[in-house]
């Protein structure tokens, strides 16, 4: 049973498109040539490959939704907006990945020239791809915020943007690699582009861009959203992360030594790779402590009629709030748990209103959408209330 409840929706709202911001249109014009540079990548052998292609953006899209999904649950007090997300995405696939076409050949070339070529080909990736890759992905952050800066409210939301950043570079990269082993395979384009997709993904997919740039993600909304902190600490808080991030990014790139045994070398390879994701983990489980801080204390003004104590203890992650629907289902039914989730959906969009209203230092009783989820839980609560006997 779910209620009907009111929306909101103030203008620009959620929207990417902000064409008085000089950030955009330079945004727009990075994604116009990186879709060019990919266009002559793509079109001189595209109807030779087109079904090994098509096969490999199949096999590449189903990690992308795997990648959303997870990042979703990661987020657990605001769903960033569509557009925006699938901005992050675009720099990641688009501008980021033609930067670092360009900017990896005239590294490697360089690296040829001062070493030889065989170095080059082996201690390119670990220098020039964490360098250059790194640096294009976090300038498609920077970007995020100076177009959309009221969407980094905290340091969470530059890791979630980062990874979306990582995720698009990620697809898109592997696409390159499959049309790249599809046209140059002796036997045929199929069996070169689904050799080297599998291997990506199921490989390397795991620990890879995402997880990298959600890291420096998460040091420039640390820089941009702790204000209250010594610039100086966020400064170094961010290159920090930043400086990780490209440590992550070559450890993975780092050679297997040659000659090495199958079995040293699998698990050397998936070493490197929980190694990485280990990492991440750490710096996510900080940001998610800061996140509940965050909400207990945007929450802490709001009456027991908006939000109770046992609304705050059962809000503190997507697990402790799954517990209590499934409480309520036990105790009095589906739909009561049903309204105990529509409920849990209501608080935290009023903490990410009422936060944007402190940022405006603005009355939030007076904002429309603020009386307006109000409403909506003063609602849900009454229908709880003829399940449970209270408004609780």
């Amino acid at each position: 049973m779910n209620i009907q409840t009111e929306r909101v929706v103030l203008d620009s709202q959620g929207a990417f498109i902000r064409v008085r911001r000089p950030a955009y249109w330079l945004y727009v014009a990075c994604l116009t040539f990186g879709l060019i540079g990919l266009g002559r990548v793509l079109s001189p052998d595209y109807g030779d490959i087109a079904g090994a292609l098509w096969a490999s953006i199949a096999i590449n899209g189903l990690l992308a939704v795997v990648f959303l999904w997870i990042l979703a649950r990661l987020d657990l007090f605001e769903r960033e907006p569509v557009t925006v997300r699938a901005a992050a995405m675009c720099w990641g696939g688009l501008a980021a990945v033609s930067f670092s076409v360009i900017a990896n050949d005239a590294a490697l070339y360089v690296l040829a020239e001062v070493r030889d070529p065989a170095w080059a080909r082996t201690w390119g990736p670990v220098i020039a791809g964490p360098i250059n890759e790194e640096w294009f992905k976090t300038v498609g952050v920077v970007m995020l915020v100076l177009i959309v800066r009221e969407h980094f409210d905290r340091s969470i939301d530059g890791l979630i943007y980062g990874a979306l950043v990582g995720l698009g570079f990620q697809v898109v990269e592997n696409l390159t690699y499959a049309i790249n082993f599809a046209v140059i395979n002796p036997n045929s384009d199929w069996s070169g582009s689904m050799t080297v997709t599998f291997t990506r993904v199921l490989v390397a997919g795991p620990w890879s861009h995402p997880l990298y740039s959600g890291t420096a993600g998460l040091g420039i909304a640390f820089l941009v959203t702790q204000v209250r902190r010594p610039w100086r600490t966020r400064l170094a808080v961010a290159v920090g992360l930043f400086v990780l991030a490209m440590a992550m990014h070559a450890l993975w790139n780092l050679p297997v030594p040659p000659g090495l045994n199958a079995w040293l070398t699998i698990p050397l390879t998936y070493g490197k790779g929980l190694i990485i994701l280990v990492l991440f983990l750490v710096l996510y489980q900080f940001a998610a402590r800061a996140e509940w801080v965050w909400f207990v204390t945007t929450m802490s003004d709001q009456s027991e009629e908006i939000i109770t104590t046992e609304d705050l203890t059962t809000m503190r992650s997507l697990r402790s709030r799954r517990q209590a629907r499934n409480e309520a289902a036990k105790r009095w039914g589906k739909s009561a748990a049903h309204l105990r989730g529509q409920l849990q959906r209501e608080l935290v969009r009023l903490a990410a209103i009422l936060a944007r209203e402190q940022r405006r230092a603005a009355d939030a009783d007076d904002a429309p959408d603020v009386a307006a989820v109000k409403r909506n839980i003063a609602g849900i609560r009454a229908e709880l209330a003829e399940f449970t006997g209270s408004g609780h």
